[in-house]
């Protein structure tokens, strides 16, 4: 009698550790999926402040080193499809038509860039698509486009981002840096 019992038990003990061994690995799953896209978001935050750190340390070193040239490749998430920037203090007399023209590009920018106009401050002057999470404001720029078919600055420009990089001349002015972007240049990763 003392064998058949513990054969009982055991196949009763089996079962209760098979199921407690399902539930414990079902938790490990579920909380380490959670814990695995968490990372994944934070790594795509720390890559985000780490683009606008270089991207507003690059302008910021150069302003002051009158006619310096600087070739610089800045790498985004792949989320970001395009990125503006704005002339906050570029001044034109026929302002409505370049708001125009920019809210073709980027209607938030044009809204700030509008405001900035009216209010004389502004806490961004570079615009992502989509929004990005945390505002970005870099030193005074001036925009130069050598591709404007009309020969005129238009005091902003776009470009589509490819691949999840895109290049920029920087030009130290001695009190802004001048930005032009490398439109129909891709980056190779």
């Amino acid at each position: 009698m003392f064998g058949i019992n513990t054969k009982k038990a055991m196949g009763v003990g089996q079962v209760f550790i098979f199921i407690m061994a399902a539930i414990t690995f079902s938790l490990i799953l579920i909380f380490g999926y959670k814990a695995i896209g968490g990372f994944i978001e934070s790594g795509e935050d720390v890559a985000f402040i780490q683009f606008k750190e270089d991207l507003e340390d690059s302008i910021k070193s150069i302003y002051t080193e009158y006619r310096a040239y600087r070739l610089e490749t800045y790498s985004l998430t792949g989320e970001y499809e395009q990125i503006c920037f704005i002339d906050l203090d570029y001044a034109d007399d026929d302002k409505a038509q370049l708001l125009l023209e920019l809210r073709k590009e980027n209607v938030l920018a044009a809204s700030v860039w509008q405001d900035a106009a009216e209010y004389k401050d502004a806490d961004q002057n570079v615009f992502l698509i989509p929004i990005a999470k945390v505002p970005i404001k870099v030193h005074n720029i001036e925009i130069y486009q050598d591709n404007v078919s009309s020969g005129i600055d238009l005091g902003f420009d776009c470009l589509d981002i490819r691949g999840s990089s895109f290049q920029m001349e920087l030009e130290g002015r001695g009190d802004k840096t001048r930005i032009s972007l490398q439109k129909g240049i891709r980056v190779q990763n």
